[in-house]
C-alpha cells in the first residue's frame, strides 16, 4: 500500500453539507481508535472502537479508521447525509492543514496528513482539532458548560490539558497553542521535572502519574504511615493515584496530606485562570470526575481563598458528566465548530 505520509493536501477541498442530518467523528488516541455516527443535537446512533496498535505504524492506524468508518456509515443510504467529519486528535500538529506530527502516543504518526485522507476516501468536509480543545468544545455544548458564554475545560489523566471556549467560540491563540494550562508554574522553585523541561508546572504535581509518584517517594520515607495506600494497591512500588485516594476515603491520614496538597496545588493553577480569565465554568476531566466533590470542595476551598471574591462567585468547578464518552462528543463538536465558522 502507498506510504499514507507521502500525502498531498488538496487544493480542491469537498463542501461541507451544513443542513444534512448526520455528523461523522474520529477519536485518535495512543491506545485506541474510536468512530462514531451522530446527530449534530449529540445522539450518539453508531459507534466502534479498536486497539491503535500504534507499534504497527500509522498506515495501520488509518487503514483501520477507514474501515471503521464505513461500519458506522452501514445505516446511512448516502454520504451526502453526513455534514462532514471531526477528527480529534494529541497533539502536536498542524490543525490548520489537517496533519498529525508525531503526539507522544503515536510518534510514527509523523506526519500524517489525515484530512486529506479522509477527504479523499469519503469525500466528506474533514477538520482536525488537538484533544484538549475537542474537550472544550464537548463539554460546552454536551456537557457540564452547556448554556454559558466562556468555559475552561481541563483533563486530569496522563498529563493536564486544557481548552477555552471564551465567548461562545474555542480560543487557540496566535499559533494554535492556548490553554496548555498544565504548564503554568504553581511553584516558584525548584519542584520535580515536567515533560515539557521546566520545573514547577500544574501537570509535574497534578497529573495522575504525578499524584502517584508523589505518593511513592512519600512511602519510600514513611511506609508504616501510608499502610492502607500500600496494602490496596500490594506494594510500595504499585501504588497509584487511584490507591491514594481510596486510602484518603478510608481515612489514612498520610493520602488525605497528599490530597489536600493536591487540592491546594490545582486550586492554585484554578485561581490563576479564573483571575486571568473570569470564565462561567471550569470544566475538570478524568481524576477530578472520578473522585467528585471528595476532592472538588478541598480544591474549590483554596479557588476561594485566591482569586476575588467576585470572580469566584461567577465561576462553577464542575466534573465533567460526558465519561467514556468525552472521545465521541469531542469529535463531532469538532465538525460542528468548524461548519459554524464556514457559515459565518
Amino acid at each position: 500500500s502507498r506510504d499514507i505520509r507521502s500525502a498531498i493536501i488538496p487544493t480542491m477541498r469537498p463542501h461541507p453539507n451544513p443542513n444534512a442530518p448526520f455528523v461523522l467523528g474520529v477519536d485518535i488516541g495512543g491506545t485506541k481508535l474510536a468512530t462514531v455516527l451522530a446527530t449534530p443535537y449529540g445522539r450518539i446512533l453508531r459507534k466502534e472502537r479498536l486497539p491503535t496498535e500504534a507499534n504497527k505504524g500509522p498506515d495501520v492506524g488509518v487503514a483501520r479508521l477507514i474501515s471503521m468508518l464505513h461500519h458506522v456509515l452501514a445505516d446511512v443510504d448516502n454520504v451526502g447525509e453526513v455534514r462532514g467529519i471531526g477528527v480529534a486528535c494529541g497533539s502536536p500538529m498542524d490543525a490548520e492543514q489537517g496533519i498529525i506530527l508525531g503526539p507522544p502516543n503515536l510518534q510514527s504518526w509523523n506526519p500524517v496528513p489525515i484530512v486529506d485522507i479522509l477527504e479523499r476516501e469519503f469525500g466528506l468536509y474533514t477538520c482536525l482539532e488537538n484533544d484538549a480543545n475537542a474537550g472544550a468544545l464537548a463539554e460546552w455544548r454536551f456537557g457540564a458548560g452547556q448554556g454559558r458564554r466562556s468555559v475552561v475545560y481541563m483533563t486530569m489523566g496522563t498529563g493536564i490539558g486544557g481548552g477555552l471556549v471564551l465567548d461562545g467560540r474555542l480560543y487557540r491563540g496566535a499559533n494554535g497553542n492556548a490553554g496548555e494550562v498544565g504548564h503554568m508554574r504553581v511553584v516558584s522553585e525548584g519542584g520535580p521535572l515536567c515533560g515539557c523541561g521546566k520545573r514547577g508546572c500544574l501537570e509535574a504535581y497534578c497529573s495522575g502519574p504525578s499524584i502517584a509518584r508523589r505518593a511513592r517517594e512519600t512511602l519510600t520515607r514513611a511506609p508504616l504511615a501510608g499502610a492502607t495506600m500500600i496494602g490496596l494497591a500490594g506494594s510500595l512500588e504499585a501504588v497509584t493515584a487511584e490507591h491514594l485516594f481510596a486510602a484518603a476515603r478510608q481515612g489514612d491520614g498520610l493520602a488525605l496530606r497528599l490530597v489536600d496538597e493536591t487540592a491546594h496545588l490545582l486550586g492554585v493553577g484554578l485561581a490563576n485562570v479564573i483571575q486571568l480569565l473570569n470564565p462561567e465554568a471550569i470544566v475538570l476531566g478524568t481524576i477530578a470526575t472520578e473522585q467528585g466533590d471528595f476532592f472538588l470542595d478541598r480544591v474549590r476551598c483554596t479557588v476561594q481563598a485566591e482569586t476575588w471574591p467576585q470572580l469566584f462567585e461567577a465561576v462553577e468547578i464542575l466534573p465533567s458528566p460526558l465519561g467514556n464518552q468525552a472521545g465521541d462528543y469531542g469529535a463531532i463538536s469538532v465538525i460542528l465548530e468548524a461548519l459554524e465558522i464556514e457559515s459565518r
